[in-house]
């Protein structure tokens, strides 16, 4: 038996005779629902036959609906009853379960949002926004208490249920950032090159796959980057920056501390602390597709323990399985092949084989005196911009500090900015510093004229 259903208002076509327009509409047979289109008369009364219509097919599929639903919840308790004929039923079942009306209301309403999401894909297209679906559909029922893991504990049911509010909400789709944004990329990311020239191989690498992006207009696929060299090389300063030029999120995951396998792709539902891990929520919980995830200080990392936090990478580095990756605490499974990766290490002796072909490598060296002054001052415009009632830092200033590396660099400035807050200036002069910086260059400096 096959029905019809009417999607959306009929257009006019140049090939459809007047007075009449092209209607599409799905055809829906047991349980298969194809998309077809007829040319049909264009006035009310085909509207008001097509409404009515519409009625008694909705009607029917949530009938087919529930009683498939009924005998899924039939087969599934037969199962439960003879697992745990002995056992108490959890006191929380009525609390985490939701009823088959309430599981089909959710379902129903997921699939139209997502239909009415996935109609628009032409016109975000024809504006210059590019979108990628990250997971299915019908995804997030599985935190719904229908599907997948159930747990009696009510904290984590609430957490369930506040994460599917938030993914209903945010739909299937998220965007890519670099869609036709190419010549604004690519000038932003020369500046970088002038701040920072002892990385310009790796700017210049990123700038060569957005140009051959522009050329068959597509978004940018970027492979994972592995950043070697010596501390104070600046290798996480700089990954700040490219994000920023790049106009993408940022996550940043540090394995210089004791972090399991966990933190990238979820921990166990049976913990009593199980947490989404940091790729589910950096793009499921976020705005777009391709954010940037750093792996900093990656040769840090535990590779004895069982739950080294490098496991996860075997997947989510390469781009087929990527497609395809399950967080362990919600359940879901998602789309990570659009995450452009960028990893740090001072020592690539320590990572594991297996994980460096995973990355093109980029080994780096302490920049030059000049390319140091360059970063340095840098560094202090950037800072600069958070506090932009003061007045620009004098030259001089950068030179002062070009020894350090950037992150000391970063909090010396901090430090003179509250010194000139604290004496009620708003320049900065050279002993505004740390007296550790200006002693580490030096009597004369440290005796040598004030400026602003």
């Amino acid at each position: 038996m096959a029905f019809l259903l009417p999607t959306v208002p009929g257009f006019v076509d140049t090939d459809v005779p007047c007075g009449y327009a092209l209607r599409p509409i799905q055809v829906f047979d047991k349980d298969r629902l194809k998309k077809i289109g007829l040319i049909l008369p264009d006035n009310d009364d085909i509207d008001q036959w097509l409404l009515q219509h519409a009625e008694n097919i909705k009607t029917q599929a949530a009938q087919l609906e529930k009683a498939e639903l009924e005998r899924h919840s039939a087969r599934k308790e037969v199962g439960e009853t003879s697992a745990t004929s002995s056992a108490t039923p959890p006191p929380t079942t009525r609390e985490t379960v939701p009823s088959s009306s309430e599981y089909r209301a959710a379902r129903a309403a997921l699939k139209t949002d997502y239909d009415d999401d996935a109609s628009h894909q032409l016109q975000f297209a024809e504006c210059g926004i590019a979108r990628a679906q990250v997971y299915a559909w019908d995804e997030p029922l599985k935190l719904s208490g229908q599907t997948g893991p159930l747990t009696s504990d009510r904290q984590l049911s609430a957490r369930d249920k506040a994460l599917y509010e938030k993914l209903k909400d945010l739909g299937a789709f998220r965007t890519l950032r670099h869609h036709n944004t190419y010549a604004t990329t690519l000038n932003a990311l020369g500046e970088l090159g002038l701040q920072q020239p002892h990385f310009r191989e790796v700017i210049d690498f990123v700038k060569a796959r957005i140009v051959l992006a522009r050329e068959v207009a597509s978004p940018v696929a970027l492979p994972p980057i592995l950043l070697i060299g010596p501390p104070g090389v600046g290798k996480t300063y700089f990954t700040l920056a490219l994000a920023k030029a790049m106009d993408r999120p940022i996550e940043r995951h540090s394995f210089d501390a004791a972090y399991a396998g966990s933190a990238l792709l979820g921990s166990d539902r049976h913990w009593a602390n199980t947490k989404s891990g940091l790729v589910f929520d950096a793009i499921c919980l976020g705005e777009c597709a391709d954010p940037i995830i750093l792996l900093d200080e990656l040769d840090k990392a535990d590779t004895v323990s069982r739950s080294s936090p490098l496991v996860p990478l075997h997947s989510l580095l390469e781009p087929v399985t990527a497609r395809d990756v399950v967080d362990i605490s919600v359940g879901i499974r998602f789309d990570a092949s659009h995450v452009f990766w960028i990893a740090t290490a001072n020592d690539l002796r320590n990572i594991p084989e297996s994980i460096q072909s995973r990355f093109r490598v980029f080994s780096l060296r302490a920049p030059t005196a000049g390319q140091a002054l360059d970063l340095a001052r840098a560094v202090a415009g950037s800072v600069h911009q958070r506090f932009p009632t003061f007045e620009v830092p004098h030259r001089q200033l950068a030179t002062l500090v070009a020894h350090l590396t950037p992150r000391e660099q970063v909090q010396a400035l901090e430090q003179a900015f509250a010194a000139a807050a604290t004496n009620g200036r708003k320049h900065l002069v050279r002993q505004d510093l740390p007296a550790d910086v200006l002693l580490d260059l030096g009597e004369d400096i440290v005796k040598s004229p004030l400026f602003h």
